[in-house]
């Protein structure tokens, strides 16, 4: 890839600009933050909201268990799939906002007339749920519990659909939230989550068996893509990456370039003189996936000699390949071994031929998407 320089769902209502910001997909940070705490702002704050969830997902329908939106008065953020099924599930949603009453909808899509111009095949269920005042708390809770990296488990029995009962499980409860340790709502221990979810094969999805039904969610933050070096690239690279389910991170050595009005869409904007410190000003850890494309040679061999000691699941550096053969090099004589060096992922980005800031983004944000679902080493190639 060259180098570049250096230096539709309907809707319920009139869109909000948080509705704006989510539609993409609401499961990503939502102004920088969690989808969890965009449900306990709106709680708090006393607006009504339902919560759409593919709870189960058979053949080759659209979207997977797991799957979330939100409607409230101000309108519909995210998509569950579109089309028919989504016009359906929108409808009870709406019924649901206005009385408070949760339901469950299926949809078999093989079954839809040919004017439906659904011809996927497969089915679908969704739960629209009422979401509760009550609640704001415990989705308060499970922002906080992903903003510190955890992980958890959520349960929601629906068994009677129009009154699902969610619970989050918890390794333990965090000081601040002791006041939700005699909840219903929260369980601390996995004990009674984990095994359910094994049997999920740690997805989401619908456990039923006689009169009982549950759905089961992990409960883990999505992955946080850092990028080191704010100029054009950057710019289409976060837009992009964050509408495709990841939080972004910034990091730059000089202010302008690092400054949160520059990045709305990032949850953290860091300045780092010479980008030293950068493992543990960034927090780098399995979750990152890092992508090097600052202004600068000798900047980017610095980030990429730090980074290669982190725990990062993706590494990308921008630039050529005589650019990388020069990095490589100067690496190579600090002592980097070779096995380390071919983990990274230079030229970043799939070999579409991409040369604007914008076609690189693509280019880029395809290859993370590739990474986190393992299809990388198939779809990469090497000349």
């Amino acid at each position: 890839m060259p180098e570049p320089h250096k230096e539709e769902s309907p809707l319920a209502g009139p869109e909000s600009p948080q509705a704006r910001d989510a539609r993409a997909d609401p499961s990503a940070a939502v102004g920088g933050d969690f989808f969890e705490a965009r449900v306990a702002a709106l709680l708090e704050a006393g607006r009504k909201a339902v919560l759409l969830t593919v709870i189960s997902r058979q053949g080759s329908a659209p979207r997977a268990a797991g799957t979330r939106a939100l409607l409230t008065e101000d309108g519909f953020e995210g998509t569950i799939g579109g089309g028919a099924l989504e016009a359906r599930a929108l409808e009870a949603a709406r019924e649901s906002l206005a009385a408070g009453i949760s339901a469950r909808v299926s949809c078999d899509l093989t079954g839809l007339s040919p004017e439906s111009d659904m011809i996927c095949g497969g089915s679908m269920e969704v739960l629209c749920e009422a979401l509760m005042p009550q609640q704001a708390a415990v989705f308060a809770l499970a922002a906080h519990v992903l903003r510190a990296g955890g992980s958890g488990v959520w349960t929601v029995d629906v068994s009677r659909e129009s009154l699902p009962r969610r619970c989050l499980h918890l390794e333990s409860l965090p000081r601040e939230f002791a006041g939700l340790a005699d909840s219903p709502a929260v369980r601390q221990g996995l004990e009674a989550a984990a095994p359910l979810l094994e049997k999920l094969g740690n997805k989401p999805g619908l456990l039923a068996g006689g009169d009982r039904a549950m759905y089961v969610e992990p409960l883990s933050a999505p992955p946080v893509l850092l990028l080191c070096g704010g100029g054009h690239v950057s710019l289409e690279v976060a837009a992009l990456a964050r509408a495709c389910g990841f939080v972004v991170d910034v990091v730059d050595d000089r202010p302008e370039f690092s400054d949160p009005a520059r990045f709305p869409m990032a949850r953290r904007c860091v300045t780092l003189p010479g980008f030293e410190g950068l493992v543990e000003a960034c927090g780098i850890g399995r979750r990152h996936y890092v992508a090097i494309v600052t202004r600068g040679h000798s900047f980017d061999r610095e980030v990429l000699a730090q980074t290669l000691a982190s725990h990062a699941a993706y590494i990308g550096m921008i630039g050529s390949r005589a650019k990388r053969e020069q990095v490589y090099a100067a690496l190579r004589e600090q002592g980097v071994p070779d096995a380390e060096l071919a983990a990274v992922r230079c030229p970043i980005g799939l070999p579409v031929g991409a040369e604007s800031p914008q076609q690189i983004a693509v280019a880029v944000v395809a290859e993370l998407l590739a990474a986190r679902a393992g299809t990388l080493h198939r779809l990469r190639f090497e000349e």
